[in-house]
């Protein structure tokens, strides 16, 4: 049997960058497999440049490695999220990215890592975390659901075919938020329309007051939404 050495969880830093870039590309070539709109722009490296090294120490993200000796093993995001005035309860944390290293999976490394997005969170004063996740990754939902999270709604999908050469009309809802668009690694309901698989996806909500300290060591497993 290989021995695994236990990781060690830590806020990420600038000098981590290239290391988040990596695990973000591994999750999303593994979202990739799943439905072929998982997969990232061809200037998703940029993107995530900027975006990290304006959010990495910001105090509504929240950025965590999961070290085994010197190699990363695993990667949580969570940023807080606020939904449309129009809304009375528009304030939470979004869990954006989930990664486990295929060795560590089935080690509890996926829960550990939630348990720590949920503890943020709480500190934070949110008073719940949402997240995406494809229908069809079973494995993600047993993990979520095993970490507390329940289904609160189903986003459905039919694909269309349109005439060749038809470029979509620009998102009004989205009008205020242009300058900053390209930044965004999730912009919420908007970006949930491009994180679906197959037919639909869940969003998974959690009391993270009644979470925060969850852990189990049982079977673990790393994906995030989508």
């Amino acid at each position: 049997m290989t021995y695994l050495p236990v990781p060690v969880v830590q806020p990420a830093t600038p000098d981590d960058e290239d290391v988040v870039a990596h695990l973000f590309a591994e999750l999303h070539t593994q979202n990739a497999a799943l439905d072929e709109r998982f997969a990232l722009a061809p200037g998703w490296r940029a993107v995530l440049h900027r975006h990290f090294a304006r959010t990495w120490n910001a105090p509504g993200a929240c950025w965590r490695l999961a070290w085994a000796n010197t190699d990363a093993v695993g990667l949580i995001v969570l940023e807080a999220h606020t939904d449309s005035p129009l809304f009375r309860h528009r304030h939470w944390a979004e869990l954006v990215a989930l990664y486990v290293a295929p060795p560590y999976r089935g080690s509890g490394l996926a829960d550990r890592l939630i348990a720590e997005g949920l503890a943020w969170a709480t500190e934070h004063g949110f008073e719940r975390v949402q997240l995406y996740v494809t229908a069809s990754n079973q494995a993600a939902h047993a993990c979520y659901r095993r970490c507390g999270f329940v289904p609160v709604q189903h986003i459905l999908r039919r694909d269309l075919h349109p005439a060749p050469g038809i470029q979509p009309p620009a998102d009004p809802s989205c009008g205020l938020n242009d300058a900053n668009s390209s930044d965004a690694l999730e912009t919420g309901q908007h970006h949930l329309a491009m994180e679906l698989a197959h037919n639909e996806s869940d969003i998974i909500t959690a009391d993270v007051a009644a979470l925060a300290t969850h852990s189990s060591e049982g079977e673990s497993y790393d994906y995030h939404h989508g």
